[in-house]
C-alpha cells in the first residue's frame, strides 16, 4: 500500500510504503538517492540489498565518474539489558541461499519493519513492543559522504535496565561494477582515530573514513576484522550475473542509551566517506536542507506546467516527485579546470552519455526552468566535439576520456541547442559558441567524417558499415550486433531535416549565404526521404542500405523510429503522410508505457527481458518497450492534431501510467523514478536501468507541451 501522510508532504517524503503490501513487495521496490555529483545511495524499501549497486554510499572518486561503494550496508544491534536475561534486537536485513537452492535472511530486521519514506533522504521505521526504532539515510550534497541517523524511542525502564546500540560497518570498497570475493580482496588496514569514534579503512589504494557520535553519549569501538561470506543479490541472478558478494566488517561502534522516559528519543549517528574525515553530525539535517534549497525553485516552476484543476496537495506532491526524479540526474562535471554540469544517462550503472544528455536536456532542464545548467551542459560536450562528432559518452573511470561511436548524438546536441535558444531567449551565447558547435556538426556531415557519416548525392545521411552500431539501437555482444542498422535510418534522416531546418532559420538574418545553402539542401531532402523510406504498406522503413554488389536493401520492419518524422518541429513529409505513420505506430507499437521496439507478430520479436547478457542484448530493441519514446509519440499526437483539445487529452493518456509510476502506484516497484525499459509481452515489467534520465525527462516535457 503506497500513501501520503501530512507529515510526509511537509518534510519533502514523496513516497511512504507501509508493510501491508507484504515484505516481498517491498523488497522489490527499489529507490534512490543522487547528490549533484555522482555519488549515490540505493536499495529496496524492505531494506534488503538486491544488486551489486545496492549500497547506502556509492561515491564518485572523480565526480561524476570512477565509484566507489563504500558502505555496501551496516549490521545494526539494539542490545536490551533486562533484570533477568540480555535481548538483542537487530534490524539489518541480508540475502542468503541454503543448500537447497532457497533464500533464507540473517539478520532479519524486516520482519519489524512498519514503513519505509523516501524524498530527498530514505527513511526506515521498525517496531517491538514499545521500542520504535528509525534509520534516516541521508548523502551530502555534492560531497562524498553519506550519513545513517538511528533514533531510538520507547526505552522506559521496565522494558530495559540498560541499553545499547551496536553499528558494523559492512565494506567492499570495489569498483561499483564488481562483486568483492575474500580471496581476491587485497591488502586492508584500518586504523582508530580520537576518542575511538572515528576509523579509516584501507583496501589496496582506496580509504575511506567512519565516524560515529551521539549528543551526550559515549562511543566505543571495538576491532573484529570479521568477513560475511556469501550476501546473494537476486536481481543480478535474473540478470545472469555473479551474485554472490563478501563483506568485510572492520569493527563494531558501540553506544549506551539511557533509558527511563518512554518518550526520550535517542540519536546516534553514523558517517561514511570516501578518503577524508567524514562530516560531523549535525550536518546530515544541513545536508537534506541543502537539498531541499536547491530544489525548491525547480518544482515551484514545475507547478507551473501541471494540471491547475489538481487539488493543492496533489499539486505540490507531484511537482516535488517530478522535481526530484529530474534533479537526481543532473551532476556537476570538471572541463579544462571548469566545473560545469552534466547528465548522467542512468542509475546506478549509467555515465553521462551524449544521445541520452541531448534528448533528456529539454524535458530535465528547459522545461523546469534550468536554463544555466542546461547551457552549462552544451558547454561542456561543444568542448568535446572531434571532427563534428558529440561524445557518445564520457569514460567511466577519467574526467575526460570520451567514445565518439555515434552517429545521432551530434543531431540531438543541434536540436537542443536550438531548443534552449528558443526557450531561454540567450542570443548571447548562440553567437559566442553555440551557432558554431552546431555548423561544425552539420558541415562535418556534409563533408563526411568519422565512422563513415557522410551526406549521399541525394543529401540523406548514411553511416557506419554491418559491423558499427552507431544509433540508439546499439545492443552488440560477443561480437554479434542484433540491429544492424549501418546506411540510411530514419530517425537519422528526420533529424537531418530538423537539424538544418532549425539552422537555416536561425541564420536567415546572420549569414544569408549559408541559410540558402541549408534551404537548397533541404528541398533536395525532401524529395528524397518519401522515395527512400515510404512503404507501400502506409508507414516508413526503418533503414536502407547497399551491400558490397552495389545492392538496395530496405529493412520493412515497423519500428518506432519513424515517429521521429512526425514530432520534430520540421518534417519532410506531407501532414497527409505523417498521420498514416502515427496510425501505424499506433496500432503495432504502443503500450502504456511507452512505445515496444518491434510489432508481436514480427519473427525477431522477443516478449521477455531476463537472463544473461546475451539474451538480454538480444532482445534489447527486438520488442522491448522503452519509456523515453512515449515523448515523441505524445509530441506526434499533439502536432499531428495541431495542438486541439482532443490531441492534448490523448497525448495526456498517454502519458498516464508513467505519471502514476514516477508517483508511486502501489504495482509499480520505482519510488520516485521511472525504469529505462519494460518488458514488451504484458504486464510489461519494468526492467532494466531502474532510473532513467530520458525515460523521467519525456515525461515532463510533454506534461509541459500538453499544459502550455
Amino acid at each position: 500500500m503506497t500513501r501520503m501522510t501530512p507529515s510526509a508532504i511537509d518534510s519533502w517524503h514523496t513516497h511512504h510504503v507501509d508493510t501491508d503490501s507484504g515484505l516481498q513487495s517491498l523488497r522489490e521496490r527499489e529507490w534512490v538517492l543522487s547528490n549533484g555529483s555522482g555519488t549515490y545511495a540505493m536499495g529496496t524499501a524492505a531494506g534488503v540489498h538486491q544488486r551489486r549497486y545496492h549500497a547506502y554510499l556509492v561515491a564518485a572518486g572523480h565526480p561524476p565518474v570512477g565509484r566507489i561503494a563504500v558502505l555496501n550496508n551496516v549490521l545494526e544491534q539494539l542490545v536490551l539489558h533486562h533484570s533477568d536475561a540480555t535481548q538483542v534486537l537487530q534490524f539489518a536485513s541480508l540475502a542468503f541461499r541454503d543448500d537447497r537452492g532457497q533464500t533464507v535472511y540473517a539478520p532479519e530486521g524486516q520482519s519489524m519493519l512498519v514503513s519505509f519514506d523516501k524524498g530527498v533522504d530514505a527513511v526506515w521505521t521498525y517496531r517491538w513492543g514499545k521500542v520504535t526504532f528509525t534509520r534516516r539515510l541521508a548523502l551530502a550534497w555534492k560531497g562524498q559522504s553519506a550519513a545513517l541517523t538511528y533514533t531510538v524511542q520507547g526505552l522506559d525502564a521496565k522494558a530495559a535496565r540498560k541499553a545499547k546500540l551496536r553499528l558494523a560497518p559492512m565494506l567492499t570498497l570495489r569498483d561499483f561494477h564488481s562483486v568483492l570475493k575474500r580471496v581476491d580482496a587485497g591488502w586492508w588496514n584500518q586504523s582508530v582515530a580520537g576518542k575511538k569514534g572515528r576509523i579509516t579503512v584501507e583496501r589496496n589504494t582506496t580509504h575511506a573514513t567512519f565516524s560515529c557520535q551521539s549528543p551526550g553519549g559515549k562511543v566505543d569501538y571495538a576491532r573484529s576484522d570479521e568477513w560475511w561470506h556469501n550476501i546473494f543479490y537476486a536481481f543480478d541472478q535474473e540478470r545472469g550475473q555473479e551474485c554472490l558478494e563478501d563483506h568485510f566488517v572492520p569493527g563494531w561502534f558501540e553506544v549506551t542509551l539511557p533509558t527511563g522516559d518512554p518518550s526520550q528519543e535517542h540519536s546516534v549517528t553514523l558517517t561514511a566517506a570516501l578518503g577524508e574525515e567524514p562530516a560531523v553530525v549535525d550536518d546530515a539535517g544541513r545536508w537534506t536542507a541543502d537539498r531541499i534549497a536547491h530544489l525548491k525553485p525547480i518544482a515551484q516552476h514545475i507547478i507551473g506546467q501541471l494540471d491547475k484543476s489538481l487539488p493543492k496537495a496533489d499539486l505540490t506532491r507531484q511537482a516535488r516527485t517530478l522535481a526530484i526524479a529530474a534533479d537526481d540526474f543532473v551532476v556537476d562535471r570538471s572541463l579544462k579546470g571548469q566545473k560545469l554540469s552534466t547528465i548522467l544517462a542512468g542509475y546506478p550503472w549509467f555515465s553521462d552519455w551524449g544521445r541520452d544528455t541531448f534528448i533528456a536536456l529539454p524535458g530535465l532542464l528547459l522545461t523546469t526552468g534550468r536554463f544555466d545548467e542546461a547551457l552549462e551542459v552544451l558547454r561542456v560536450f561543444a568542448g568535446s566535439i572531434r571532427n563534428g562528432l558529440v561524445p557518445n559518452r564520457f569514460d567511466d573511470y577519467s574526467e575526460d576520456a570520451a567514445h565518439y561511436n555515434t552517429v545521432d548524438a551530434s543531431l540531438w546536441y543541434v536540436h537542443a541547442a536550438v531548443e534552449y535558444v528558443k526557450a531561454s531567449g540567450d542570443s548571447k551565447s548562440w553567437d559566442s559558441f553555440l551557432c558554431e558547435a552546431c555548423r561544425s556538426i552539420v558541415d562535418a556531415y556534409i563533408r563526411g567524417t568519422d565512422e563513415e557519416i557522410r551526406m549521399a548525392g541525394d543529401g540523406l545521411i548514411t553511416a557506419g558499415n554491418p559491423g558499427t552500431q552507431l544509433t540508439w539501437m546499439d545492443a552488440a555482444c560477443n561480437g554479434v550486433v542484433f540491429t544492424p542498422r549501418h546506411g540510411k535510418a530514419v530517425e537519422i534522416n528526420a533529424l537531418w531535416f530538423s537539424a538544418l531546418s532549425s539552422l537555416a532559420e536561425m541564420l536567415k538574418s546572420s549569414d544569408k549565404q549559408a541559410a540558402g545553402h541549408y534551404n537548397k539542401l533541404l528541398a533536395r531532402i525532401k524529395r528524397s526521404f518519401a522515395k527512400v523510406f515510404w512503404d507501400p504498406g502506409d508507414y516508413l522503413v526503418d533503414h536502407v542500405y547497399t551491400d558490397d554488389q552495389n545492392r538496395e536493401h530496405r529493412d520493412t520492419s515497423i519500428r518506432p523510429n519513424q515517429i521521429f518524422v512526425c514530432s520534430l518541429p520540421n518534417s519532410p513529409l506531407p501532414l497527409t503522410k505523417q498521420k498514416l505513420v502515427l496510425a501505424a505506430v499506433e496500432k503495432n507499437l504502443l503500450t502504456p508505457f511507452g512505445l515496444r521496439t518491434l510489432p508481436p507478430d514480427d519473427p525477431h520479436y522477443h516478449p521477455r527481458y531476463t537472463g544473461p547478457a546475451f539474451g538480454r542484448d538480444e532482445a534489447y530493441h527486438q520488442g522491448t518497450v522503452w519509456p523515453w519514446l512515449i515523448g515523441p509519440y505524445a509530441e506526434a499526437v499533439l502536432r499531428v492534431g495541431k495542438f486541439s483539445e482532443p490531441a492534448r487529452e490523448k497525448a495526456g493518456q498517454a502519458i498516464a501510467s508513467l505519471v502514476e509510476m514516477i508517483l508511486g502506484g502501489g504495482r509499480f516497484p520505482a519510488l520516485g523514478q521511472l525504469y529505462e525499459i519494460h518488458e514488451a509481452a504484458e504486464p510489461h515489467r519494468p526492467v532494466g536501468c531502474m532510473a532513467q534520465a530520458w525515460s523521467v525527462a519525456e515525461v515532463l516535457r510533454v506534461t509541459a507541451l500538453i499544459h502550455s
